[in-house]
């Protein structure tokens, strides 16, 4: 018999007691109540963590709603409050409803990207003090049309913005469109910061690098001024810019020297020891802040002197020191803002950059934001030592071996060409139809383009895929054949200098053939821009008016290189250094006068005993040749060369290492068309979108609402057969005869 009496240990009542409640548990959640209650607490601890987590998914094929990686650096690193305003009037009519909303949707990702220091503020311009506060900024009200109840009007509205950095202000009017709002709103962050301290945008101290090498002293006048001058310069540099310039000076070693060729393509010089051992020497000055890099303009020159007994001396020193502190300065404002120096070749009738009617005046206002187009004549002056990119646009009288062994080199070092080129050059000679002869153009470049895999073919191509004009007497549309509209399936949607674009006019375009440099595996080849299938070649007797032009038969017609990018590791054009004829003749007549008789071996001798000639890339380089130099005048300004001024930006972007700019610029305009072949096949799209997809849309819905409520019919006939829902169904009646038989 049991003693109910016995006492029971604490711990087993609460053994007991846990295990009956997780038995419970268990009996609760097994039963469907337990299991909706999992579901609800399982719901809300989602939620809680999705609200401290913020994800987005950008499956436009531009990447429209993400930003590029140079935007995500400017804004993680400004170093003082920053704040973009934005004055845009709400509740407008489409398209500006959507640009408000892909405004707030940008500025929201500037935000997540950037430090505590960005911030944005939407402002409520139905308020007069709002409206005031922008009329301050310079913000302007602008007229668009607007439709209400069913009536067309006009409307002031407000679409801009303000960036504020410090006490620089930089004012964005006419935000009509979400085409390029992030390239214009990183390009404002850049100016402002900028503007105020060159070295405000970047993460850390600049360190400048001199690198000489001590085995020069010997052979270069003023060597023992270079290290003090580079000390003082960067001192008075660090009086203005807080400390945050680092001086490094290094003799470096054959190792690094060759780092140095490879990274930066510096000049190099064997020099002659007195045991007649040689060894590798340069000197250079370059400027690193987190993997960006710029070179100073510091280079040894020779000169020419007459002695005491009037013979001609040669002799070296070291150039660019005059104004070191000032070339500094902008070399640190330029890796600070990405502000990119071009060196624009002149001396060959070129494009003229101050020639807004007939120059390239326009293209060079448009690339000013970015770029600083320094002129250059080869025939006296090197390419700069920091500029990466050579611009070579419409050239027409012929480049001297010495100007054409400088593009080489420069391209052999790593820099990049950027050619617009034309193949023909009108005569003012006309012929019996009143129109100028057009004769072939002879640059001498095709020497170095035939070495990099390029030809440049002299014909027009004409294109049936063209701008298009009406005739002033008749008013019927002509066809303007040798101005080829490009579409999207002409360029390559692959590359950033093409992708997204689409109606790219070209005007007056050769063509390329890259057969060579396809075959080189060294090289990368991207054909960017071709004609359409209907495009034909125009070699000589031709008159340029499109009442004279007739497109050929189909089978004769095909499609050509417009605009051709080769990179990569190229070998150069020149066995050796040309001899300069000119400078030569001249020191041979000054020399044979006074010609010494030592035998003795000078200082100059030894430094220039082994050439600095190199025969093959010590860094890859770039060769971008377009067919056409009038897609570069003042026609840039013009709406119909809207894209046709992209593709020229971009086409500086990319060459210039500013790849991230082309993406930004083109988010937006991305072009899905169709190939239509017929009017009517083109009507059916149109109203298949207005009302076919609405039809499409009821359609399913009526069947899903209608299967919806079979299966309930179902349902209930099977669990709930006597729902008075259903309709009660007939039921056969059966007659009995008075017997109990049926009937």
């Amino acid at each position: 018999m049991k003693n109910t009496n016995e006492k029971i240990p604490f711990g087993e009542k609460i053994k007991s007691a846990f295990g009956k409640f997780a038995e419970s548990f268990l009996k609760f959640i097994r039963s469907p109540s337990g299991i909706f209650a999992l579901f609800v607490v399982v719901l809300v601890l989602i939620n809680l963590v999705a609200s401290r987590a913020f994800v987005r998914l950008d499956i436009t094929a531009p990447k429209s709603y993400s930003l590029s990686a140079s935007s995500k650096e400017i804004v993680r690193t400004i170093d003082e409050p920053l704040t973009v305003r934005v004055f845009f009037t709400s509740n407008l009519n489409a398209p500006y409803s959507s640009t408000y909303q892909y405004i707030k949707d940008i500025l929201s990702e500037y935000k997540s990207a950037g430090n505590k220091n960005f911030s944005y503020e939407f402002f409520d311009m139905n308020k007069e003090e709002n409206q005031q506060l922008a009329a301050t900024y310079g913000v302007q009200q602008m007229q668009i049309r607007e439709i209400k109840n069913n009536e067309m009007g006009f409307k002031n509205a407000y679409m801009g913005m303000v960036v504020s950095y410090s006490d620089q202000n930089e004012v964005l009017n006419g935000l009509t469109s979400s085409d390029g709002i992030e390239y214009k709103i990183t390009g404002a962050i850049n100016k402002v910061i900028s503007n105020t301290n060159a070295l405000l945008g970047l993460s850390d101290n600049v360190r400048i690098s001199l690198y000489q090498s001590s085995g020069l002293k010997k052979y270069v006048d003023g060597f023992d001024e270079l290290e003090p001058t580079v000390k003082s310069a960067v001192a008075s540099l660090n009086q203005k810019y807080e400390d945050r310039i680092v001086l490094d000076v290094k003799n470096p070693s054959d190792d690094e020297i060759e780092n140095l060729i490879e990274r930066f393509g510096v000049t190099t010089y064997q020099l002659e020891n007195d045991d007649g051992s040689t060894e590798l020497g340069t000197l250079c000055l370059v400027l690193e802040n987190d993997g960006k890099s710029r070179v100073v303009p510091v280079r040894i020159g020779q000169g020419l002197s007459f002695a005491e007994d009037g013979s001609l001396v040669s002799h070296f020193n070291i150039q660019g020191l005059e104004n070191l502190s000032a070339s500094v300065d902008e070399s640190l404002k330029a890796l600070a803002s990405n502000v990119t120096s071009v060196a624009y070749i002149t001396g060959h009738g070129e494009l003229a950059l101050s020639d807004d009617q007939n120059g390239a005046a326009v293209l060079s206002e448009i690339l000013s934001e970015h770029y600083s187009l320094k002129e250059v004549n080869l025939s006296d002056d090197d390419i700069p030592l920091d500029v990466s990119c050579v611009m070579i646009n419409g050239p027409k009288s012929k480049f001297a071996e010495t100007e054409l062994y400088k593009l080489d080199q420069f391209l052999m070092n790593g820099g990049n060409l950027l050619m617009f080129l034309d193949p023909f050059d009108s005569n003012p000679t006309q012929n019996e139809m009143g129109m100028p002869n057009y004769v072939p153009l002879d640059t001498g470049l095709d020497t170095l383009l035939k070495k990099y895999g390029l030809t440049f073919n002299s014909e027009y191509v004409m294109d049936e895929m063209c701008a298009q004009t009406s005739d002033q007497w008749t008013g019927k549309t002509v066809d303007l054949y040798y101005a080829p509209m490009l579409e999207s399936e002409c360029l390559d949607q692959k590359n950033a200098v093409t992708k997204n674009l689409g109606y790219v006019m070209f005007f007056l375009p050769g063509s390329i053939d890259a057969g060579e440099a396809e075959k080189n595996s060294g090289e990368k080849v991207s054909v960017l821009a071709t004609s359409s299938a209907k495009s034909w070649a125009e070699k000589e007797n031709f008159i340029l008016d499109p009442n004279y032009i007739v497109p050929p038969s189909p089978k004769d017609e095909k499609k050509y290189n417009l605009a051709v990018l080769v990179e990569g590791k190229f070998s150069s054009a020149f066995d050796a250094a040309p001899k300069d004829e000119e400078k030569s003749a001249a020191k041979s007549e000054d020399e044979s006068e006074v010609e010494s008789e030592s035998e003795e071996k000078t200082a100059e001798e030894s430094i220039y005993k082994s050439s600095t000639h190199l025969a093959k890339s010590v860094q890859a380089g770039k060769v971008l040749l377009v067919s056409s130099s009038y897609i570069t005048g003042p026609y840039l300004g013009q709406s119909i060369f809207q894209n046709t001024g992209i593709f020229v930006e971009n086409a500086v972007d990319y060459m210039s290492g500013n790849e991230d700019l082309c993406s930004m610029r083109t988010k937006g305009l991305s072009l899905a068309t169709l190939d239509v072949k017929s009017n009517g096949f083109a009507n059916f799209v149109k109203y298949f979108n207005e009302i076919g997809l609405a039809l499409i849309v009821a359609l399913v819905g009526l069947v899903v609402i209608l299967m919806r409520k079979k299966r309930r019919s179902l349902i209930r006939q099977r669990y709930n057969p006597g729902d008075s829902r259903e309709e009660a169904k007939p039921v056969m009646k059966v007659k009995t005869s008075k017997r109990g038989g049926q009937k």
